[in-house]
């Protein structure tokens, strides 16, 4: 009995500390319930949880100007083995190769990792040979570190503070990352000799406050103090923010606080309004050598270009592939995405770059063979929105090219897209905005997104026997979209005939013959031809078939009950399915489904099966117009593509006439 009593206190106990964790706001002192939590109450599925996160931002006057100082304190509780990977951390930051007037510096790295080991409280700290630095481009590097001696149920913190002479450009805070948060708080101090705008958005509760404060500016033996404007935030109990294939950049909907820069007002010395526009960014990146410069310049190959005869091919769009096929037998693309890029010379020796990398020398031998290509900027679609009130450089992280193979549109290509076409980029860039580096420095914005399509379109003959056996062809006619997705699916195969067998595998077919055509072209389609037999279910003298013979969706992709985050598809698609199957002579149709109409906001679906001289055909249809679908629509997502499931999967019951 006293073992049982003994074992029930024990279970109780653990239930409390998973249960009634309580944000522990001093740091450097983690608690009983902190070290001995095994899950986290709001979210049990948790591998990790932030019981504490705490930046401070504010001002310094340091040898006549202006710094601005980030404090970051964070507290991490691993719940489970994948949320080991919180331990590790990646810091970027802004130092220039050239210029180191305006720079920051990360300084005060602190790393800790505390267990409990038979019930001892064991410290482990970071050592320095953990703590690394690597250069991303000219303009940012980064700090990597990692946390000690972390497994299941450590606690761990951290602590630095980063110093930018930036201080015009505030880095947005936020509140929420891919794991819950239990607290978190963020404190921001400005002079008001700085205006700056203030914004918070997201959709969970955080108290404010806004009170005043001073700081004091020393400049040789004089000092005065100027008043401060101080924001206060904190949030308790945030819920994970969990990245899935359905949404790019899930920071872009938890909340977070932007400061934008709306003026400088010292007294006595400066009175300017300021607020950076696109148009400035324009004009700096031109200006920039290292940008700007780069577009001036012929490339390497000009004289391979001149002898293959490129220039002269009339036709501008064959004349651009020439021109990629010359450049894709040089270079390949390192997988990686980049806003600057190595010399042309230094790529062609190398024989790898990134996407700028590869950009630039292409740029240049557009220009060589007599066609007009320039930059579009933008930020990947897994970096987040680019913000609408303001605009700085430091928002932009790679750019594609805009061709005018017709003097009245531009198309878009980028070196990433290895098996991509004209206005078939992957979906990572495809953005709804981007900005044209134009000649004149005017530039203006493109919605990637309206430029992209997948099309697929099915044709299935098949003969149908008294045994249930379907023998016949399926031919899929891929575009855009569609076309490039299956070539790199094909390209990065370790094994074709393991492909050939999942496909049979997924279809259930046995696949008689397999070809492709265009797999290796550099066109918009691509098609595929597979000589097939299946077998359908049969009962004596009734055979059960499905009439689109293939489901196109066999399961809804969400099947959560709710969510917390919108639905942004890669781009528009259509599907279209045309069936015809001959049945068995003596045969007939006893049972088939009613035609079905779909229609929901930017999604349709339409499917009708008919019988005629013992031919059977089915017509499918589904068209995805719009990428985008709020959080409050998820039910009605769910439930359109939940029917649609359904009715991929109804059958026709054929019958042998008495």
């Amino acid at each position: 009995m006293k073992l049982k009593l003994l074992l029930a206190l024990l279970v109780m106990n653990q239930m409390l500390y998973a249960q009634t964790i309580e944000p522990n706001l001093k740091w450097g002192k983690p608690t009983d319930a902190e070290l001995k939590m095994t899950e986290y109450a709001d979210d049990k599925d948790a591998d990790a949880v932030v019981l504490y996160h705490k930046t401070d931002v504010y001002y310094n006057f340091v040898n006549g100007d202006f710094k601005v100082y980030y404090d970051v304190r964070t507290r991490l509780k691993v719940l489970k083995p994948d949320g080991k990977r919180v331990a590790d951390k990646s810091i970027n930051y802004v130092e220039n190769e050239n210029n180191r007037m305006r720079k920051e510096v990360i300084t005060g790295l602190k790393a800790v990792a505390y267990n409990l080991e038979n019930d001892k409280l064991v410290k482990t700290k970071m050592e320095q040979s953990m703590v690394h630095r690597e250069r991303l481009d000219k303009n940012m590097k980064q700090l990597k570190f990692s946390v000690p001696q972390v497994k299941v149920g450590t606690v761990i913190e951290y602590e630095f503070c980063l110093e930018s002479d930036i201080y015009y450009d505030i880095y947005s805070w936020y509140a929420q990352s891919d794991i819950p948060v239990l607290y978190t708080c963020y404190n921001l101090a400005i002079p008001e000799w700085l205006g700056f705008n203030i914004e918070e958005t997201g959709g969970w509760p955080m108290e404010k406050k806004l009170d005043g404060g001073s700081l004091k500016l020393t400049a040789g033996n004089a000092s005065e103090f100027v008043a401060t404007k101080e924001y206060h935030f904190n949030a308790n109990h945030l819920p994970a923010l969990k990245q899935d294939g359905y949404v790019w950049c899930t920071e872009n909907y938890g909340n977070k606080v932007t400061a934008e820069l709306r003026g400088i007002y010292i007294p006595g010395a400066i009175q300017k309004n300021y607020t950076s526009t696109w148009a400035d960014i324009n004009v700096q990146l031109l200006e920039d050598n290292d940008f700007g410069g780069r577009l001036k310049n012929s490339s390497p190959l000009k004289a391979a270009i001149v002898a293959a005869g490129i220039p002269d091919i009339a036709d501008k769009r064959e004349r651009f592939a020439a021109v990629w096929k010359m450049l894709k037998s040089k270079v390949r693309w390192n997988g990686d995405y980049a806003f600057w890029g190595k010399s042309a010379s230094k790529v062609l020796k190398e024989g790898t770059g990134t996407n700028a990398d590869i950009n630039f020398l292409l740029i240049n031998m557009l220009h060589d063979a007599n066609i007009d290509a320039v930059p579009v900027v933008l930020r990947t679609r897994d970096k987040g929105f680019l913000p609408i009130t303001h605009a700085s450089l430091k928002f932009l992280n790679t750019f594609v090219v805009a061709i005018h193979t017709d003097e009245s549109r531009w198309d878009y290509f980028d070196a990433s897209a290895e098996d991509g076409y004209l206005n078939t980029l992957p979906a990572i860039l495809l953005v709804e905005r981007a900005r044209i580096l134009d000649k004149d420095g005017q530039g203006d914005w493109v919605d990637l997104m309206a430029v992209a399509n997948s099309k697929e379109a099915s044709s299935i003959q098949v003969t149908l026997s008294a045994d249930g056996v379907l023998d016949g062809t399926r031919r899929r006619l891929l575009n855009d979209e569609a076309a490039a997705l299956f070539r790199k699916k094909w390209r990065e195969a370790k094994d074709s005939m393991e492909l050939i067998h999942q496909l049979q595998e997924k279809s259930g077919m046995e696949i008689k013959t397999y070809q492709i055509a265009g797999r290796n072209d550099f066109s918009s389609q691509a098609v595929e031809t597979v000589g097939f037999t299946k077998q359908c279910d049969t009962t004596g003298d009734v055979i059960f078939l499905n009439p689109l013979v293939f489901a196109p969706l066999s399961e809804s992709p969400f099947t959560a009950a709710e969510r917390r985050l919108p639905i942004e598809f890669p781009f528009k698609q259509t599907e279209s399915v045309n069936v015809v199957i001959s049945l068995p002579e003596g045969y007939v149709v006893e049972d088939m489904p009613k035609p079905v109409v779909l229609k929901y906001d930017g999604m349709t679906v339409r499917i009708g099966t008919r019988v005629s001289d013992g031919i059977l055909t089915t017509q499918f249809l589904f068209r995805i117009d719009k990428t985008f679908f709020p959080v409050e629509t998820y039910q009605d997502v769910k439930a359109f593509l939940d029917k649609l499931a359904e009715c991929c999967k109804s059958m026709v019951t054929i019958k042998k006439m008495a």
